[in-house]
């Protein structure tokens, strides 16, 4: 049957079973109804089937047709896309556990997203955190300043983690980087960070900064939000050689999904913040 023949056959068929689509949907869930109704109270195996396919007419046939055909699909659209949005403003953790951000570094809106999950300690380890005070330099207050000024007035804690610009592993790094200036780098961003926490401490907010120095060379960049909780989340991105820090692929993770492997970075993290010294 040639195609267009086809589809004048099959369109008066469509609008006749559509006719009376909602019928069956309704003979469906009544039957369903009755079968349980006619098996309540009985025993026996004929009776519990008979329940049971009661059971799967009424809830699993009907229900799901009268949402797909009684509902426009605008509707069905708006609705879901409203709900996801109220589970993640209600419940930001309901679906949390792995999250790949494949191209590299998320944008700054997501980091920001990431960093107000914070209830008590941010603690971001690295080499230089460039990126870090270019936020505060580079970009309006609004988009990276208000929301860290919003969590320090709730107490949160900020734990910024240096490599040591003057131990012998900076430099071995810098040459096998071809990066001959890192240590001049990480020293322009310490004092920037100082001078933030200084600009910070004079506000007498209950959250704050604090700065270490480590000379153990980290092998990751990472962002740890309450990382002695059972809700904390981790944002780990490794260093690999010959690839621009940017362009490493990051990998979100939550305690409570992946507690061993949360527990194993957060250790490695722990140990670098215990032999680091203040700056």
């Amino acid at each position: 049957m040639p195609n267009q023949s086809r589809q004048d056959f099959k369109s008066p068929l469509k609008r006749l079973l559509g006719r009376y689509y909602g019928l069956a949907g309704v003979i469906v869930f009544l039957v369903g109804i009755l079968l349980r109704l006619t098996a309540l109270g009985k025993v026996g195996f004929f009776w519990d089937a008979t329940k049971d396919i009661g059971t799967f007419l009424a809830v699993a046939v009907a229900i799901p047709f009268f949402y797909e055909k009684l509902i426009k699909s605008e509707e069905r659209e708006l609705f879901l896309t409203e709900l996801e949005d109220l589970l993640n403003t209600k419940f930001p953790d309901y679906k949390a556990g792995f999250k790949l951000y494949e191209s590299g570094r998320p944008s700054i809106s997501e980091k920001v997203d990431i960093l107000l999950r914070a209830k008590y300690e941010v603690v971001n380890l690295g080499i230089s955190h460039r990126s870090f005070v270019g936020y505060f330099e580079q970009r309006p207050s609004r988009e990276f300043k208000e929301p860290i000024l919003e969590l320090l007035r709730k107490g949160v804690v900020f734990k910024y983690i240096f490599l040591d610009p003057d131990c012998e592993i900076t430099k071995q790094y810098a040459q096998d980087r071809g990066e001959l200036e890192l240590n001049n780098r990480i020293r322009v961003s310490l004092n920037a960070v100082k001078a933030l926490q200084t600009e910070f401490d004079k506000l007498g907010l209950p959250g704050k900064f604090e700065i270490y120095i480590s000379s153990s060379y980290p092998y990751m960049s990472a962002t740890c939000i309450d990382g002695t909780e059972a809700k904390g989340q981790m944002l780990i991105s490794p260093y690999l050689h010959g690839i621009k820090r940017a362009e490493v692929p990051h990998f979100e993770i939550s305690k409570a999904e992946h507690e061993v492997m949360f527990e194993t970075y957060w250790k490695s993290i722990s140990e670098i913040i215990a032999n680091s010294h203040r700056f």
